[in-house]
């Protein structure tokens, strides 16, 4: 590689916190002239308890470390080891300011961050954790993951295949990656391999434009010879059908009737122009049921088939492993293509412009930007999802998306190679286009001026589409959101309305002639004290909701807040910052009616540009307008705060918006999920939605045999109706554990909120201590991916999880045998969008319990529910904690909505000891 000396370190130790933890384990390859490396490690014996979970993570046992020496006794041998060498390592400021904490000492070596250097040469990586790259790379496998000699092996490996890929690259690539990186740590490695590449490679060329991946592809179209097929109905009956197309040519197939049923029904309704509504059981394989109708349809007459996804892993599946399956299997070929909103595309014009202003970005900023490089010379599709476990991204993509007002396509300089540009054409030559439920409802938005053309829709996770429709038919906005509008119209910098105008000053005093362009000149001028003005009146306004929320999630804004002392104070901050957007506005104006006396095409497009931020800014003014109209009952308006301060304001009913706007235009509407009927009924759903009740509908059962799969157990006495909060937190902590340990760990505990979570934790995890049971909390011990990946690794832990773990996530195999559902999941009555649908249900005379609030808890119930069984051979149990549902009269709707015909329903004692003989049963079919 180089002739330095290079020293590849790894340790392992008792947590995080370099104050408080310490090292367990010290690992270090020193390679020095290329020769084959030189190995050191050490145990190192703590002076503190090391925790279980550690242990069991790294292997390593507690004898061994008590047998093991102090890190003092390898003081010297390290600092020797790191005398003039180049320290490399996984995230590398982890392990040396362990060292240093614990050697007291400061390492003055340069540095080498594998995971820096891997997120800038291999951008489009789904995981970044050591063990994840080597088998995403193909490098040796981590036999010994967690073990400190093995990860430094891993990264040595790993720090070669990014010096192989680095040498592939061109060196106007380091000329520009070098002035970015100024002195961070990774230019000392990008320098080496400029050297490197110009030594080896002396005749590649620097090139001076923009480089880009020069392949044409994200479109998915496989050409084959096409056999013969039938264009009648029968075609596809058959190819489900035992002995049919997919038996033959797939291996693992096997012909199901559910999916023949639905993919049928999904024909039918294509042929005779009706809408359908249809839930399919959990292993139906709904998306080949909807899939093979659809491109048949489209085929057979050249319509195209709009699907809608609600999530991006069931549009990435449907993209990048359904479709590839069936072009192999069709005996036609089709095109196929997904398709983002503008603001998941790269632009390479902001980003030609980003690229001049570097000096401007942080640190971290800079290295998105080496990364963004990398990836523009691979990229096919400039989908920001690609690259979006970058950290940092999302700080600088607002800037770099088409997501641009000036954007004006057929006279931009990239238009050619735009990747916007590329998809929208791609979808107008496909046959099936896979947007998400967002991208639906812009579309609807904009008059239907983003997707081609198209008159038959497939809604997968249609369960969602009312939710979608309310987010994307509402208004917010932030105080972040009005300073970006502001800063891309005022700030003096390249890339914004005002820096660039007046950086072509020159040009526009020649197209307007001197006297025009010293008026227009006069409105510019003052624009970026008017920003200023509105942004600080923005900031005084935002300043009082906050004290109005206080230490509250959500406030909901009625018209009893006419009675609050600060509602005045709102009202008057409100119309002042209205005011001074007339003042922007007013200006903005004025410069299009200078513009509009020119015909040449610069005029042409600036007034373009400048419509568009008026149009951003009329957005700003419609949100506090609307906000303000808080005694229409069918409209409700809050304040929010998670990371930031939000004012929304949303229709509370959509139904009809979604039956005139999304289903009035449509010949045919296909509506799937696996959780849309409540005690095999469609009613709740077709009238959120908009549809007639008569709308045909089709339940789809799964394959899954559930009484034979799985127990149902309803614990009787756990809940006190008496109560407030109904549970008893140390029962219910106490009955956790207890089921827990009786499964061995292999358990979920479903939340309804964060908050009984947290207070569960504390006395669950006393009760396991020394149980050699894991427990991994949302929020406490990490975020969603990594707890869930955690649980994954360790089957022998208890994952407790709220809201998000609901729905979307699948554990099949003996990992996951028990799910807990503490409660039954009823939405907030006071959170302002239920409570405000709740008071217009009432104002027609309607029950909101049983027309609102019931259906939708059922529906969150089925889906948690579903989390246990995701394949025939998958056994387990569902507890659920909650009498009220054998107590209370609504309680049957839960359990006739549930794939079981039979449930247990008794007390803790009697539960754990079912669970006892459960276990005795299972044990006993095994040996069968």
């Amino acid at each position: 590689m180089i002739k330095r000396k290079i020293v590849v370190v790894d340790i392992e130790t008792t947590g995080f916190d370099i104050y408080n933890d310490e090292i367990i384990e010290f690992a270090a390859l020193s390679i020095e002239e290329g020769k084959e490396a030189e190995t050191f490690s050490a145990l190192i014996s703590p002076r503190r308890q090391v925790p279980e979970r550690i242990l069991r993570l790294t292997g390593i046992s507690q004898e061994e470390l008590r047998q093991a020496g102090s890190l003092q006794t390898y003081r010297d041998k390290i600092l020797n080891l790191f005398q003039n060498a180049i320290i490399v390592g996984h995230n590398v400021e982890f392990d040396l300011g362990f060292l240093e904490h614990a050697l007291n000492i400061h390492f003055e070596n340069t540095l080498w961050d594998t995971l820096e250097i891997t997120r800038i040469l291999y951008p489009n990586m789904n995981k970044y954790k050591l063990g994840d790259l080597t088998k995403s790379l193909g490098l040796t496998p981590l036999v010994k993951a967690h073990r400190a000699l093995s990860d430094a092996q891993a990264a040595w490996e790993l720090l070669q295949a990014c010096w192989e890929k680095g040498l592939t690259l061109d060196l106007g690539f380091y000329q520009r990656a070098l002035a970015i990186a100024g002195n961070s740590r990774v230019t000392g490695f990008l320098r080496e391999l400029e050297k490197t590449t110009r030594r080896k490679f002396p005749e590649r060329l620097i090139p001076t434009d923009l480089v880009l991946y020069n392949q044409d592809l994200g479109l998915f179209e496989e050409q084959k010879d096409e056999e013969p097929f039938s264009e009648d109905i029968g075609w596809i009956e058959k190819c489900f059908s035992q002995g049919g197309i997919l038996e033959n040519k797939l291996k693992s197939y096997e012909s199901r009737l559910g999916q023949l049923q639905m993919a049928k029904a999904v024909g039918e309704s294509l042929i005779s122009s009706t809408h359908i509504v249809i839930e399919a059981g959990t292993g139906t394989g709904k998306s080949y049921a909807y899939l093979i109708p659809s491109l048949w349809w489209s085929k057979t007459t050249g319509k195209k088939v709009v699907v809608a996804t609600h999530t991006i892993p069931l549009q990435e599946q449907i993209f990048k492993k359904d479709l590839p399956i069936l072009a192999q299997v069709l005996p036609f070929s089709f095109r196929g293509v997904l398709l983002k909103g503008k603001s998941n595309y790269i632009c390479l014009k902001r980003w030609l412009s980003t690229l001049s202003i570097t000096t401007e970005l942080d640190p971290g900023e800079r290295l998105v930007l080496l990364s963004i490089m990398v990836w523009l010379r691979e990229t096919t599709t400039g989908d920001w999802q690609e690259v979006s476990q970058i950290p940092n991204l999302g700080k600088i993509w607002g800037s770099l998306n088409c997501e641009e007002e000036s954007c004006i396509p057929g006279k931009c300089s990239q238009a050619n190679r735009c990747y916007m540009l590329q998809a929208r054409k791609r979808a107008e030559e496909a046959d099936l286009i896979i947007v998400n439920h967002s991208l639906l409802f812009s579309d609807i938005r904009t008059d239907r001026n983003i997707l081609p053309e198209y008159h038959e829709l497939v809604v997968d996770e249609a369960h969602h589409l009312h939710q979608s429709a309310l987010e994307q038919l509402g208004n917010e906005i932030s105080l972040e959101q009005i300073s970006r509008v502001l800063n891309l119209l005022s700030r003096s910098m390249a890339g914004s309305f005002y820096g660039n105008v007046k950086a072509r000053a020159q040009l526009w005093e020649r197209i307007l002639s001197v006297a025009l362009w010293e008026r227009f000149r006069g409105y510019l001028e003052k624009l970026p004290e008017a920003c200023d003005e509105l942004y600080q009146q923005a900031e005084e306004l935002f300043a009082t909701f906050e004290q109005i929320l206080g230490k509250e999630l959500s406030y909901r804004l009625t018209v009893h807040c006419h009675k609050e002392r600060w509602w005045q104070t709102v009202a008057v901050q409100i119309e002042n910052l209205l005011g001074r957007l007339k003042v922007i506005t007013d200006l903005l104006k004025a410069m299009i009616n200078l513009l509009d006396s020119q015909d040449d095409e610069d005029s042409a497009a600036l007034a373009h540009e400048i419509s568009g931020r008026i149009r951003n800014l009329e957005e700003m003014r419609e949100c506090f307008v609307l906000a303000q109209l808080v005694d229409q009952p069918t409209r409700v308006s809050w304040l929010e705060q998670s990371n930031r301060i939000l004012l929304k304001t949303s229709p509370v009913d959509v139904s009809s918006i979604l039956k005139e706007k999304l289903f009035a235009p449509l010949d045919c509407a296909i509506l799937t999920s696996a959780t849309i009927s409540i005690s095999n009924s469609f009613q709740h759903f077709l009238r959120e939605i908009g549809l007639n009740e008569s709308t045909t509908s089709l339940l789809v059962d799964s394959p899954f045999d559930y009484d034979h799969q799985m127990q149902l157990m309803v614990v009787k006495d756990l809940v006190d109706v008496e109560q407030d909060e109904l549970f008893d937190i140390e029962k219910v902590a106490l009955f956790i554990s207890e089921v827990s340990e009786r499964m061995q760990g292999r358990t979920l505990v479903l939340f309804t909120s964060h908050r009984f979570l947290r207070e569960i934790h504390l006395p669950l995890s006393r009760y396991l201590e020394g149980s050699g049971i894991e427990l991994l909390a949302q929020g406490i011990d990490g975020g969603r991916q990594a707890i869930l990946e955690a649980f994954l690794d360790n089957p022998k832990s208890v994952l407790l999880g709220a809201s998000s773990f609901w729905e979307g996530i699948d554990i099949p195999g003996d990992k996951l045998s028990c799910v807990i559902l503490i409660k039954l999941p009823f939405g907030p009555p006071n959170r302002p969008l239920i409570a405000a649908r709740s008071e217009y249900l009432e104002t027609q005379g309607r029950n909101p319990f049983y027309e609102f609030l019931l259906p939708e808890a059922v529906l969150r119930f089925k889906q948690g529910f579903g989390r246990l069984i995701r394949s025939k051979s998958d056994r387990g149990l569902v507890i659920l904690c909650d009498g009220r549902v054998i107590h209370k009269r609504y309680g049957r709707y839960f359990l006739s909505s549930l794939p079981v015909r039979t449930h247990i329903r008794t007390s803790r004692s009697q539960i754990l000891d079912k669970i006892d003989s459960w276990f005795d049963e299972e044990y006993q079919k095994e040996l069968l």
